[in-house]
This record gives structure tokens, C-alpha cells and sequence, in this order.
């Protein structure tokens, strides 16, 4: 065998180590339960706890207020169940790992595993976009622009129409004015940060719109472009989902989705990579994979528009 120097221990902390900057959608989830699951199948229950009830009541006398409050409440309380079962493997060919290991100071096979961990962490992603961000449990939000059938709504970078209709154009700083809106009615405070996930041509037009205020406030956080307007911090991925054109039916349409870091939960308890000498072959080769899942635990903190141009 010639991976004597290969060890799967470090390989596989460097890989976790090197995927959490690498997700996009996968970021500013809650992964406060990760320890709670160990391998594939396991699962873990959430608890959403519900918001007391706040008496209003006035009194002259401590010991009156004392023996005249209401009894106490049963809150409602709910809980909903995680189980992991996605997994996202690798397998291939890296000819003599021991030789590469060697090679400019390990270079090379920290370039495969580089490659690797960008891969993984596209599958995530794309999990997380083409599925938990468009579940049937994610509310889509419509108005007087929205396509009458399909509900997406056009968006520019120039003014609204005047007289909104289904079909018109709606500015797009408009349109998160209305998110923003919506996040207040769902209760969210103004305190929760929002995260916006959009495709790389709504945020171009995000900030289209925003340079006729001369400001375009894109900043860098861990190595990531955000534009940050009205408490929503925005980003792009090419994974969140599109619908494409049907001729007569539909036109082209794209999700943008609004989100807390406290809406969406995220496991990814266990990464194992091991190296072998496949049989038959003269050389050596590396497999592993990742557990992981997702599900919306806070329904009222996450929500869908869908947007066409």
C-alpha cells in the first residue's frame, strides 16, 4: 500500500473545517442540535416554545396585585422531528497518495481535498435551495404585481407603475420594503437580522437600484458579497430554484428567499473519508462521505417571493 501517510482523522477535520466557509445557503442556519445526531438515521425532536401571554392589570396595594392575577397559562408549545438521511459521497483516484503527500509540502493533495469540500458543500446548497427553502411549508408572498396564476412578480430597477395590476413592473427596493413589512407582521424584531438568497441577477439588480441613491452597500463577511438594505442582509448562490419558461403557459422565475438564522435547522454530524488500493488497480484512490439534513423549524421566519424580469 502507498497511503501510509494518509490519516483519515486529520483528513476529515480539515474537510470540516474547510467546508463551513464554503456554504452559501447552508450559512446562518441553526446548528445548535448537531450534537445531538451521530450518524444517518438518527434523530433528534425540536421544541418550539410558545409566546406568553402579557397581562395588563393596575393596582394601589402589592398584596391586592398578588392575590388577583390570572392563573397559570398552558402555553402552546409544539415539537417536530429531524431525522438525518442525506448523504453526499465521494470516490476517486489520486494515484500514489504517499508520493503526493510528499510533493510540495502536501500541495497537491490538499488541492484534491480543496476541490472536494467545494463540491460538498454544492450539494448542500443545492439541497437547501431546490428543496427545504421551497417546501410546501414556506409561504409565498404575492401583491397587486403578482402574475395572477403563477404569482411571480416583475421586477426593475426603475420606478413601480404607477397603477399596480398583475403583470407590471415593481421596483425591486419596493418589493423588499414589502418583506420587511411582512417580517414585522410575522413578529420578527427589528433586532433579527434577515437573509436574503437570490440569484446572481437579482442581486445585480439590487444593486442597480440601490446606485441611483449613490450607495450600493455591498461589504465582505466571511469572504461572501452582501448587499445590506433595510435590516436585509442580501446574497447571491446559483442554487436557489428557477422555473423555467413554458411557452404560452408561464414566463421564466426565480425564488428569492427570506430568511432568519433561526428558521432553518441544519445536522451535519459525521464526515468519513478513508484511503484503499481499488482491486485490480495500480493505483490508489480516496472515499468518504458527509451526513447531513435540514428542515424549517420557524415557519413565521421564512418565507418565498417569486421574481421574473
Amino acid at each position: 500500500m502507498a497511503y501510509d501517510t494518509f490519516i483519515p482523522t486529520i483528513w476529515n477535520e480539515a474537510l470540516n473545517r474547510e467546508l463551513k466557509p464554503k456554504y452559501k445557503l447552508a450559512q446562518h442556519t441553526n446548528r445548535e442540535y448537531e450534537g445531538d445526531v451521530k450518524q444517518a438515521g438518527d434523530s433528534v425532536r425540536i421544541l418550539n416554545v410558545g409566546r406568553p401571554t402579557i397581562y395588563s392589570t393596575t393596582t394601589d396595594s402589592k398584596e391586592t396585585f398578588h392575590t388577583n392575577i390570572n392563573g397559570p397559562e398552558m402555553i402552546d408549545n409544539s415539537s417536530i422531528t429531524l431525522q438525518v438521511k442525506q448523504i453526499r459521497y465521494f470516490n476517486y483516484y489520486v494515484g500514489d497518495i504517499d508520493k503526493w503527500q510528499m510533493l510540495n509540502d502536501g500541495k497537491v493533495m490538499a488541492a484534491y481535498r480543496a476541490e472536494t469540500t467545494d463540491a460538498l458543500a454544492n450539494e448542500v446548497d443545492v439541497y437547501l435551495g431546490q428543496t427545504i427553502f421551497v417546501g410546501a411549508d414556506v409561504p409565498v408572498i404575492t401583491n397587486a404585481f403578482s402574475n395572477a396564476t403563477y404569482g411571480y412578480i416583475k421586477v426593475t430597477a426603475g420606478d413601480s407603475d404607477s397603477t399596480p395590476a398583475p403583470g407590471d413592473a415593481q421596483n425591486v427596493l419596493e418589493l423588499l420594503d414589502e418583506v420587511v413589512l411582512k417580517a414585522r407582521q410575522n413578529n420578527i424584531p427589528d433586532s433579527t437580522p434577515l437573509y436574503v438568497d437570490c440569484t446572481p441577477k437579482f442581486f445585480g439588480l439590487v444593486r442597480r437600484a440601490l446606485a441611483k441613491f449613490l450607495t450600493d452597500n455591498v461589504k465582505i463577511v466571511e469572504g461572501r458579497e452582501y448587499v445590506e438594505y433595510n435590516n436585509l442582509r442580501i446574497s447571491w448562490s446559483n442554487n436557489v430554484k428557477t422555473v423555467a419558461a413554458v411557452d404560452g403557459v408561464n414566463a421564466y422565475y426565480e425564488y428569492v428567499t427570506v430568511r432568519t438564522d433561526r428558521a432553518v435547522a441544519y445536522v451535519h454530524p459525521l464526515t468519513h473519508s478513508e484511503p484503499y488500493r481499488p482491486e485490480g488497480g495500480f493505483s490508489d484512490a480516496i472515499k468518504g462521505y458527509i451526513v447531513f439534513d435540514a428542515m424549517v423549524t420557524r415557519p413565521k421566519e421564512i418565507f418565498n417571493i417569486k421574481v421574473t424580469y
